[in-house]
């Protein structure tokens, strides 16, 4: 019985385990770069980012005590 040239190979033929591993590594090594910048600038980014509003929130949190703090202390004294 001949083979059925026409159907692709079986992905577990050791020629295409190879040719796939060697174009992936190859294409992997070519996106590299481009995904760590992406990566890098939305981490750095998002981490400022989040870093400024826990230090606003807390700046915001302490004046708004203190504010809070002066009326009370107006409307005990009758001012």
């Amino acid at each position: 019985m001949p083979d059925d040239f026409s159907s692709p190979p079986p992905l577990s033929d050791p020629i295409v385990k190879w040719l796939l591993g060697f174009f992936g590594a190859i294409f992997g090594f070519l996106l590299l770069p481009k995904t760590l910048k992406l990566v890098f600038r939305k981490l750095v980014f998002g981490t400022v980012a989040e870093i400024v509003a826990i230090v606003l929130t807390g700046l915001l949190t302490e004046k708004a005590v203190e504010f809070l703090g002066k009326e009370e202390g107006r409307t005990r004294l009758g001012r």
